[in-house]
């Protein structure tokens, strides 16, 4: 399984194309389920993941969460290290699992730095 997360507060245009674009990519090499996930909580969405324990999360891009980069990057080490899902964000090129755990920090960081419209 696979969790896509895409944040609802944006158009309905620029919601359906960030969607469209991550289905399109996912189904050249994938071939199960795909869940999205539209809560803005990082709360729910650790609990979502923990509870559906896919082997990957997905996300547009990290600008995507409306949250301190310090919180997006204890959510992606959190699905990396204890749940060990590859987590990937197609915008900012970010593909992080446990051999690249110790990057998670740093990147997300640099990206946030660079603020993108979501």
């Amino acid at each position: 399984m696979i969790i896509i997360y895409l944040n609802p507060n944006q158009s309905q245009k620029k919601y359906d194309e960030k969607l469209n674009e991550m289905l399109y990519l996912i189904e050249a090499y994938h071939f199960g389920d795909v869940t999205i996930v539209t809560d803005k909580s990082l709360h729910i969405i650790r609990d979502i993941v923990s509870f559906y324990k896919p082997y990957q999360f997905s996300v547009h891009s990290v600008h995507e969460f409306d949250s301190s980069p310090t919180m997006v990057s204890e959510l992606i080490l959190y699905m990396v290290n204890k749940l060990d899902i590859t987590f990937t964000s197609i915008d900012d090129k970010l593909y992080f699992d446990q051999d690249n755990i110790l990057e998670i920090y740093p990147k997300v960081f640099e990206q946030f730095k660079n603020p993108k419209e979501s």
